[in-house]
């Protein structure tokens, strides 16, 4: 389970929600602008990243892993088990095949896979002026983790905006010269499928913190 994460009205900041205990090993944690990536839109991370994971992509000299059709062909891998080639479809032992180094470990019987999740992301921000189009944009990333708008400014008809956004699960923080106030928690995010589409998402996340982060990595 992913780290609840709450804000600091005073500092406008994320601080770790400590109430509850964090049971991942994390080699870094950051807000990575642009790191939330699907078709309808576009925000800011916060990535998680598994230290196991990525100390062992450093030594393959591996980094993300974005191509949809490998992901989804390897969630039918069960993670460090041994798959023999007859019990794949030729289709997917030809993708599998040729899949890029530490991704999985081949050999004449079958195949392994060692690719696990790089991160998690637990919260996306979706900033904007408009919170129409915002809450367009916001909804976009329900499939795969808790969501805020982050406004510029200051918005007459909070009341409307704050009942839809309610109704939609996405939480309302306004970015004033004072800093961030949250006028709407989000709500919890739950996983309710397990998915190629959200595999990827986790890869790009972790993507935009390679190269923001830790570009020498």
């Amino acid at each position: 389970m992913a780290q609840p994460w709450v804000m600091n009205p005073c500092q406008g900041t994320l601080l770790p929600d400590r109430s509850c205990e964090v049971t991942s090993s994390l080699a870094d944690v950051a807000l990575v602008p642009g790191g939330a990536q699907v078709a309808g839109g576009t925000g800011d991370a916060l990535v998680e990243v598994s230290e196991q994971e990525h100390q062992r992509r450093v030594a393959a000299g591996l980094q993300a892993v974005t191509d949809l059709g490998l992901l989804d062909r390897l969630l039918g891998l069960p993670l460090g088990e041994l798959v023999r080639w007859d019990d794949l479809s030729p289709d997917d032992a030809r993708r599998i095949r040729m899949a890029p180094y530490g991704v999985v470990d081949r050999s004449s019987v079958g195949v392994r896979r060692l690719l696990a999740y790089p991160a998690a992301v637990p919260l996306v921000l979706v900033r904007g002026h408009s919170w129409r189009r915002g809450l367009r944009a916001a909804s976009a990333f329900e499939p795969f983790a808790q969501r805020v708008l982050v406004l510029d400014g200051s918005h007459g008809n909070l009341h409307r905006l704050t009942w839809e956004a309610d109704v939609l699960g996405v939480g309302v923080w306004l970015q004033t010269g004072l800093g961030i106030r949250e006028v709407l928690p989000p709500a919890v995010w739950r996983q309710k499928y397990v998915k190629a589409a959200g595999w990827r998402f986790r890869e790009r996340a972790y993507l935009g913190w390679l190269n923001t982060t830790r570009p020498q990595a």
